[in-house]
């Protein structure tokens, strides 16, 4: 009678699972092991919300302090400065190359060094720089 007392209450409720092995194991039922994934669980998925990576108007095009209509988009046409980062959005690799062959342009003679070359005012803008008119 006792075997058949004890066997009830070993199917009733498994207190050998929640007696962990060893002390520092947690017990089966706080593990969380083997239960099924339910449908209305929620999915991973990518960020909708996430901006593309912006990408380098130069990147993959070579510079060269020669083409002087390209270097002129990236200064000024009134004071004859290089434009910064956060203006020409350039990566920091392109934009030291395009800063060395703007002055070595300006060394060489290939570009004035005080203002923009007229020639070069009506082309189209890369930076997006809005001046008062």
């Amino acid at each position: 009678m006792a075997a058949r007392v004890a066997a009830a209450v070993a199917v009733r409720s498994p207190w050998w699972r929640l007696v962990p092995a060893a002390p520092w194991e947690r017990p089966c039922r706080l593990q969380h092991q083997g239960q099924p994934a339910r449908p209305d669980q929620p999915i991973q998925m990518e960020n909708p919300y996430k901006e593309p990576p912006k990408k380098c108007v130069l990147c993959g095009i070579n510079v060269d302090y020669k083409n002087v209509q390209l270097l002129s988009q990236f200064v000024s046409p009134h004071t004859g400065c290089i434009y910064g980062r956060h203006i020409t959005g350039l990566c920091n690799k392109k934009q030291k190359e395009v800063t060395k062959a703007i002055k070595r342009a300006h060394v060489l003679g290939f570009m004035p060094v005080m203002f923009k070359n007229p020639s070069f005012l009506t082309d189209p803008k890369i930076c997006n720089v809005k001046y008062p008119e």
